[in-house]
């Protein structure tokens, strides 16, 4: 998946282009989190309730920006209009002879807190949590919206691969585990890798955490080896493989950062975790059958 890109649509300001150099694009900055096909819609402080919540509703979105003469004056929100609407009294209500949705946004309204484009994302988690939102920019030029359900695909797509390697390597461990039993995962290991530590035999890992992901390879598809995990993985050595060496070229670039890691990169560790995670299962549906009396 391909890395988070800066929104440059909010960086067409010559004074916060300058302020982004080059840490901002190594280190995760709020301007990398806005989606860049945002649609910064707000509402002035006349606008009525009912008509505030249907363009809340037609949009997706939780809080509006009330803005007047190019200024925001605050957010009118579900959370805010709950508020406002529970302190109201029948009496209250009946004097001003109208209902709670004709009431102006602007009766309704809380206050978000600003952020700069180039501030650092964890600068505001604690508006983030108190608010369920901050706003990008200035009171008088708003530039967006940043939002938990931004921050959660933002760092999904950053952590996401890391995630889906961690779970492959987790269920090779477990599939080694089942395939071998503890004494002979050593003697496997001396056998797959020796070639690899020719006049270094004393340097061969021979504990499942000790080993890389290219031992986990190599300990699979060796040919002494294989037939041990034929049973489990299914298929041919050779499919098996090519399997293994495909998650262990893109577990190699995102570790070492040699690249961005394109959406069908994430795609295939999604696909080859699905296939592990479908063979741990039946090895240990298997194992229970073969436990029962």
């Amino acid at each position: 998946m391909t890395s988070p890109q800066p929104n440059l649509r909010l960086l067409d300001d010559a004074t916060i282009s300058r302020e982004l150099d080059l840490a901002s694009e190594v280190f995760h900055r709020i301007n990398r989190i806005i989606p860049e096909n945002q649609v910064l819609l707000t509402v002035p402080p006349d606008c009525t309730v009912r008509e505030a919540v249907s363009k809340m509703r037609e949009h997706g979105y939780s809080q509006l920006p009330v803005v007047e003469n190019g200024e925001v004056l605050g957010v009118f929100s579900y959370r805010s209009f709950a508020v406002e609407a529970a302190k109201a009294t029948l009496e209250t209500l009946s004097k001003q002879k109208c209902a709670p949705g004709d009431l102006p946004v602007d009766d309704c309204l809380e206050q978000f807190e600003f952020a700069r484009v180039t501030e650092e994302i964890n600068t505001v988690f604690s508006a983030m949590d108190r608010d369920n939102g901050v706003l990008i920019g200035t009171p008088e030029q708003l530039v967006g919206v940043l939002t938990p359900m931004d921050f959660l695909r933002y760092l999904y797509q950053v952590a996401g691969p890391f995630v889906l390697v961690s779970e492959i390597e987790l269920a090779l461990r477990a599939i080694i585990r089942v395939a071998l039993p503890p004494d002979e995962i050593a003697n496997a290991a001396r056998k797959s890798l020796g070639s690899l530590y020719n006049g270094r035999e004393d340097k061969i890992p021979v504990a499942l955490e000790q080993m890389t992901f290219d031992n986990y390879q190599s300990l699979i598809g060796h040919g002494e080896t294989w037939p041990q995990f034929e049973p489990l993985l299914g298929g041919t050595r050779t499919r098996a493989s090519a399997k293994l060496k495909e998650i262990g070229e893109i577990r190699n670039d995102l570790f070492h950062f040699k690249r961005e890691i394109r959406l069908e990169d994430h795609q295939t560790l999604s696909g080859h975790r699905n296939w592990l995670l479908s063979k741990v299962k039946q090895a240990e549906s298997n194992r229970r059958t073969e436990a029962q009396p």
